[in-house]
């Protein structure tokens, strides 16, 4: 199988890139990071071409994509990293997570399409939702996904440019290599560190669903498998815990006490939870992983990269 993986050198793109069959072809793109060559040779990945791409440049898109060849999928990873940002800068993030998506989509030569779009589609609703809920969502980058998905909709079903399609509106994990300002990262590292008193941002009862990554990879790579499904499906525990929960989860995973402060208000304030069950239904999926096993592993994998960091000096 041929793939194409944009965003590849992302948070999850690594993940995916170490978890997908070894028997795929896989044309890692990426941009704004350069160490990808390295993190590819460095795990052996020899199925694994990283080429750096401006997706948003038509030109580079189609050489890219005319070295490799035509693609049996394509998934797409790229985006804005930072949502909460898009408030302040909506045309910056509308250029990285719709315009590069439609320039992709007009010289990229791929036969199946996974688009990585997100459960902030769903803002400003509450309670249980599914790909068949009314969206109108305010903030932009809630927007700039959505008109992703009906982009992606159009070059499948009216153009007909693509054999098969979905829109997965991911609604987040945690591990290993995301970025340090995730709260999972950022505390963790803090509590390793000593640190015994955080403050949340908002008022700590906003939502939260997220999975440990290697279970969010191998939903994902389940997807990019089945040329069969096209449609827009939610990934999702289906089981969201306020931010508070989650910071005294960690503490617990981790046997220690924190005290919890809250400040200002959130621009993303989740009060809805995934009721769609087409993963399990369809695809055979379930998260395997706890929350406090994900949370243990983490931990076990920082204190592994300090020993080698420090390894390293010595």
């Amino acid at each position: 199988m041929r793939v194409i993986v944009t965003g590849a050198s992302g948070f999850i793109g690594r993940h995916v890139l170490l978890r997908a069959p070894r028997d795929w072809r896989i044309l890692a793109i990426y941009h704004a990071t350069t160490d990808l060559p390295a993190f590819v040779a460095d795990h052996r990945l020899g199925h694994v071409t990283a080429v750096p791409c401006d997706l948003r440049d038509g030109d580079a898109v189609a050489a890219a994509s005319a070295a490799f060849g035509r693609a049996d999928a394509a998934l797409y990873l790229a985006a804005n990293g930072d949502p909460a940002a898009s408030a302040s800068r909506p045309l910056w993030d509308l250029q990285l997570n719709t315009v590069a998506v439609v320039t992709f989509l007009e010289r990229a030569a791929v036969d199946r399409m996974v688009y990585m779009s997100s459960g902030a589609v769903y803002d400003g609703l509450t309670g249980p939702v599914t790909p068949a809920t009314p969206v109108n969502p305010r903030l932009p980058y809630a927007i700039s996904k959505l008109a992703s998905e009906r982009y992606v909709t159009f070059f499948a079903e009216v153009r007909r440019a693509l054999a098969s399609y979905a829109n997965v509106r991911f609604f987040g994990a945690y591990g290993p290599y995301e970025a340090p300002r995730k709260i999972t990262t950022r505390w963790l590292r803090g509590i390793i560190a000593g640190q015994r008193e955080f403050t949340v941002r908002g008022n700590g009862r906003n939502l939260i669903d997220f999975m440990y990554v290697d279970d969010a990879v191998d939903a994902m790579l389940r997807v990019v498998g089945d040329p069969t499904f096209s449609g827009t499906i939610d990934l999702a525990c289906g089981a969201p815990v306020t931010i508070d929960a989650v910071v005294n989860a960690m503490a617990s995973a981790l046997g220690v006490e924190m005290t919890i402060h809250h400040d200002g208000e959130v621009p993303e304030y989740i009060e809805f939870r995934s009721a769609d069950t087409t993963l399990r239904d369809r695809f055979g999926f379930v998260p395997s992983i706890p929350f406090e096993d994900g949370v243990r592993r983490l931990a076990a994998y920082f204190s592994a990269d300090q020993a080698h960091a420090a390894g390293r000096k010595a």
